[in-house]
């Protein structure tokens, strides 16, 4: 049920402001941390040695900082900018999950910067933390029994409002310099390869075990009646991890070099992840996409603009719009590495893939086929399939692999009027580190696969 936000008791309206500047204060902390941090001179180890000596004698060393206490006092927290309450609950329950995620990760980044410098958090802050995160839930529990406002906006004007609602709560949270991930449309830069090179006993004793995601597909379906197929396609859909907040592209395509999304192909080509993405706290994903009319941009339309905030429930995320609705084909992998294919060859130069092929591969246990499994498809075609010197040009490469298995390539070379369609099967059992090359059969040709695989890096912050 839908209600406005004036119908939100009086008596609970404080607990909603200040779950509305919950997370500015704890923003606030981390500046004052490291403003701390910096004007103590504690960054160095003869900073620090001189610190403590310092206030070990007066017994100071453990007071809460002057600044904190200002700004914590009543005043000052008023004036703090509140997030917009439709960002909030626009859907009650994925949008206060997501509160609770970015308010602990801030709390996070706190006492990872006082691991980075060494420097001892006091505890009267601790207890502040405590106290805001008891308070955090039970307003949590206050806004969780109602409903969106009431928007006066067209479906369409709505669904893009909300987007950008979306766009401004993270900017007002994430975007600040001090926690480092840029804005809203920076796109990671971390390495699928991270560790590949590293020596297997370095990775044994700084490993990182999670579960991360596979992604197989992205699915536009329920398409509005005033439309029609073929859909000139453009856009971003992306994922956002917790390791760095950034945008992780699984789809991006220019206007210039829109896809024909038709009936019967509804299927997004997908070109990413371009790193694993690590699945131990909710992912963010998020879709922008519009219909190309004609040559002028000012006639385009919005297709969909939607977000899902993944707990790892299910095998897909689903996304509603004005214009159609649309379903990302997942899967959540336990004890997880990340496989990068480097490369697939065709030994001798052959022509192998003339009149198209595909290259597909997927998770297992053991070294057969299993006709059930979804698959990530590397690279298919009808057409002949672009080589340079017997390489393939493949569409992806970064897929997601458990530790207890390994990744099987499946090679199919289609045929033409004088050759038959072949295919081959290669099995890489999993790894932490180094390069895996392995060689098959296909038609009789040899066909060479080179796989790199990498840990994961659990926060930014830690490699910075």
């Amino acid at each position: 049920m839908q209600m406005d936000r004036g119908s939100i008791p009086s008596e609970k309206k404080y607990l909603v402001d200040a779950l509305r500047r919950h997370r500015e204060i704890l923003r606030w902390e981390t500046i004052l941390l490291r403003s701390e941090i910096t004007s103590r001179n504690l960054a160095t180890i003869t900073g620090k040695k001189a610190y403590l000596k310092r206030h070990d004698a007066d017994g100071d060393g453990r007071s809460i900082s002057p600044q904190l206490v200002e700004h914590m006092s009543l005043h000052k927290i008023k004036e703090i900018k509140p997030v917009s309450l439709p960002y909030l609950v626009d859907n009650h329950e994925e949008a206060l999950d997501l509160l609770l995620h970015e308010a602990h990760k801030l709390a996070y980044r706190i006492q990872s910067l006082s691991k980075e410098f060494s420097a001892t958090i006091p505890l009267e802050k601790l207890r502040l933390f405590h106290l805001l995160s008891q308070e955090c839930l039970s307003i949590s529990e206050t806004i969780a029994t109602h409903g969106s406002p009431i928007s006066s906006e067209s479906s369409e004007d709505a669904e893009i409002s909300l987007f950008k609602e979306r766009r401004n709560g993270w900017e007002s949270t994430w975007g600040s310099p001090v926690l480092r991930c840029g804005s809203f449309n920076d796109i990671t830069t971390l390495s699928p390869m991270y560790s590949t090179h590293s020596a297997p006993r370095v990775i044994e004793s700084s490993r990182y075990i999670t579960k991360a995601l596979q992604i197989y597909s992205f699915k536009i379906f329920d398409l509005n009646e005033n439309l029609k197929w073929p859909l000139d396609v453009y856009g971003v859909v992306a994922a956002r991890d917790a390791v760095d907040f950034n945008r992780n592209l699984l789809f991006s395509c220019s206007r210039a070099n829109c896809q024909v999304v038709t009936e019967k192909d509804p299927f997004l080509h997908l070109t990413g992840p371009s790193r694993a993405i690590v699945a131990d706290e909710p992912v963010d994903f998020e879709v922008e996409l519009k219909i190309k009319f004609g040559t002028d941009q000012s006639q385009d339309i919005a297709l969909i603009s939607a977000t899902n905030h993944y707990t790892s429930r299910g095998d897909a995320a689903f996304f509603s719009g004005r214009s159609c609705s649309a379903t990302l084909r997942l899967e959540t992998v336990p004890r997880a590495a990340q496989a990068t294919i480097l490369s697939i060859r065709v030994v001798g130069g052959v022509s192998l893939f003339e009149f198209g092929g595909r290259v597909a591969c997927s998770f297992s246990t053991e070294e057969y086929v299993d006709p059930t499994s979804e698959q990530v498809v590397l690279v298919e075609s009808a057409e002949k399939i672009p080589e340079d010197d017997g390489y393939l040009t493949l569409s992806r490469k970064v897929v997601t692999a458990g530790l207890q298995g390994g990744l099987q390539v499946a090679i199919q070379a289609y045929g033409g009027s004088d050759r038959p369609s072949v295919s081959g099967l290669l099995y890489f059992p999993s790894q932490y580190c180094r390069v895996s090359r392995r060689t098959c059969l296909v038609g009789g040709f040899e066909v060479e696969v080179t796989v790199a695989w990498s840990w994961f890096v659990q926060d930014k912050m830690e490699i910075l």
